[in-house]
């Protein structure tokens, strides 16, 4: 009996050592609003300020159990395309070019772009 119970904690203690901290995984970014989808399948945000966020902005992740802090850099560059396109469909259907660092638990940077690079 004393081995069952030796065996069952040591699984569930193994177990616990194994599953660590959500990490970010994928980013998503409109003007007002930062999406961040975890590692544990779990969704965060980090919203914009109602002012002052035209060049980037930062916070804590928020809407999940993972309160990371992030920064989100928006480039203030664009090409002539892109303005184009701005001016015809508005500015809320193109995602802003920026880069999103976000630390996690263990204080490393995970660093995104936006919009998300096309892969070959």
């Amino acid at each position: 009996m004393r081995r069952v119970i030796a065996t069952t904690l040591t699984l569930a203690l193994l177990g616990a050592c194994a599953t660590g901290p959500a990490t970010p995984t994928r980013v998503s970014l409109d003007r007002s609003l930062l999406t961040v989808t975890m590692s544990d399948a779990t969704t965060c945000r980090g919203p914009a300020p109602a002012q002052g966020a035209e060049t980037g902005w930062s916070g804590t992740l928020t809407g999940c159990a993972w309160a990371y802090p992030y920064t989100v850099e928006i480039d203030p560059r664009t090409n002539p395309i892109r303005f184009v396109l701005e001016e015809v469909f508005g500015d809320s259907i193109i995602a802003p070019v920026a880069t999103v660092t976000i630390t996690d638990a263990t204080g490393r940077d995970r660093v995104f772009q936006s919009p998300q690079p096309v892969e070959d």
